[in-house]
């Protein structure tokens, strides 16, 4: 009879565990990882959709500058990302994660230069976990 219990706890006991671990792993129950959505993020801006990226700001963030606004001035920017790749986190404490990420991007400089210039930049971003979703907190 014991046996029969441990039997009927055992699934139960997994889906705590795995419950539990998934809290830890970095929000992946409620859109993914910090490292997903970072990355996420920046292939938006990549295919000049702005409004959505915008989704990926802290709600303070997105509480003082309209969505309309904050799309026109990613769109306007003399700048054409190419190309994002994670380079590293690190996470202070579970609700805050320093991210870095490779971004490879285009600029015309001068109308004197022919084309534009290709480089590659180095992005460090703070997001923040709230109520279980990760959001990118821009610098000011």
């Amino acid at each position: 009879m014991k046996n029969l219990k441990t039997l009927l706890l055992l699934p139960a006991l997994l889906g705590l565990l795995a419950g539990c671990a998934a809290g830890t792993t970095g929000g992946a129950k409620k859109g993914g990882t910090v490292e997903e959505r970072a990355v996420k993020r920046w292939e938006l801006l990549i295919a000049h959709n702005a409004a959505e990226a915008y989704e990926y700001l802290t709600p303070g963030y997105r509480s003082t500058h309209p969505k309309d606004q904050y799309a026109a001035s990613m769109s306007s920017r003399p700048i054409k990302w190419k190309k994002v790749e994670l380079m590293d986190k690190s996470c202070p404490d579970e609700d805050t994660c320093n991210v870095r990420l490779v971004v490879d991007f285009e600029l015309r400089i001068a109308a004197g230069i022919p084309g534009p210039v290709a480089s590659t930049d180095v992005q460090k971003e703070k997001w923040l976990r709230l109520k279980g979703q990760w959001y990118h907190l821009p610098a000011q």
